[in-house]
């Protein structure tokens, strides 16, 4: 294959003029699923090519499209590329002098840690964003009182609202709490027990987790709890939105069609009742674009930016998270790959950074010297 350079816009930490010789694409081996032959044919071409024969097996439809999806429009787009299939040797150039793009373990390669830094995962930290959420949110530290009584003064508030509450130190370490107007919650038993509605208490909720993150601050975000229509996904890369689509679960980049911003949605997330509206993917499209420019000096490295509509028609922002690892839906891998191409800076890894948590959603607590790459997604 041709080496090709690609010159690197400028960003701190790099000079204009450097070159990204290069890109590293990292896969996860998925199983193939029952209906692979139904998949395109360039899905299954590129999947034989890089990570084995594409046959009938009993991998899930969506997660083996997906990863099929990333694999094609990368190797077609991103100059000079090199895959690197996870639990596989890899005999490809010094992925230190590679840019990056693809999924990330649970725990990373040393050279994922060395991305560019990002903040996304703390978006309910960025002062410039508050405006654009579209429902009231209290950022209370790691204390069983404050959180208590945040989501009291939450209730208080917003009659017949309700509240949700979301761990922010760690993704995904606790279940979101969500709080009914009488102040019940439905407390889940980790050991399978039955679910049982219970008045809410943040010792109910977060259990031992109190005590382990006692006094963090800022670990906790308190929110007025909102109906939200037409949940859609946008990519920010560059600090600018590329493309988007609707947070429908079935729906793969194998089903776009041709639409840089998707415009077929669900009014309720997992309906099954899905609609087009041309008219709310361009709404959200400029939304995207003004809240995008909002938090560009808050913000670092790429990123996607779920959007949801409320009962006046008004749009607004669900969360950020981590570009690498977000589900892509039915997205134009198009116009992803190749915004990603133009933006190597952000997918480039640095050295002086030393193995710390990077653009990737990497937390500090994961970065402990791996060496080695396990098999399960992130």
């Amino acid at each position: 294959m041709r080496n090709v350079s690609h010159t690197r816009q400028e960003s701190p930490g790099f000079s204009r003029g450097e070159e990204v010789n290069g890109w590293l694409i990292d896969i996860i081996p998925q199983a193939c699923p029952p209906d692979v032959m139904d998949a395109p044919e360039a899905y299954r071409a590129a999947w034989g090519r890089y990570v084995g024969e594409a046959v009938p097996g009993d991998g899930d439809p969506e997660d083996w499209r997906e990863q099929a999806a990333r694999l094609e429009a990368a190797t077609r787009i991103l100059p000079d590329p090199h895959v690197r299939v996870a639990g596989r040797p890899y005999g490809g150039p010094d992925p230190m002098k590679l840019a990056h793009y693809g999924a990330v373990m649970l725990r990373p390669y040393m050279d994922q840690l060395t991305l560019p830094a990002s903040n996304v995962d703390r978006w309910d930290l960025m002062p410039a964003l508050r405006p654009f959420l579209g429902r009231d949110v209290r950022s209370v530290a790691c204390d069983g009182d404050m959180i208590d009584a945040a989501a009291r003064g939450m209730l208080d508030r917003h009659p017949g609202a309700g509240v949700v509450a979301k761990f922010m130190l760690r993704e995904k370490r606790l279940p979101l709490a969500f709080i009914d107007p009488d102040g019940t919650f439905m407390q889940t038993d980790e050991y399978g027990g039955k679910p049982e509605r219970i008045p809410f208490a943040a010792w109910r909720w977060a259990g031992y987790d109190l005590a382990l993150f006692e006094g963090e601050p800022d670990a906790v975000l308190v929110q007025q709890k909102a109906r939200m229509r037409y949940e859609y996904r946008m990519q920010v890369i560059g600090g600018e939105p590329v493309c988007g689509a609707a947070c429908i679960e079935r729906f793969t980049p194998a089903d776009n069609r041709g639409n840089r911003y998707d415009p077929r949605m669900e009014e309720t997330r997992n309906s099954g009742r899905i609609e087009s509206h041309p008219d709310i993917a361009r709404l959200y499209e400029q939304f995207a674009h003004e809240t995008a420019h909002a938090i560009r000096g808050e913000i670092e490295g790429p990123y996607v930016m779920d959007l949801y509509l409320d009962d006046a028609g008004q749009p607004h922002v669900i969360e950020l998270n981590p570009q690498s690892n977000s589900g892509l839906y039915a997205l134009d891998m198009d116009a992803l790959l190749t915004a990603i191409r133009d933006n190597p800076e952000q997918f480039m890894p640095d050295p002086s950074r030393g193995g710390m948590p990077g653009c990737l959603g990497v937390r500090e607590e994961d970065s402990i010297c791996f060496f080695q790459i396990p098999t399960g997604n992130h």
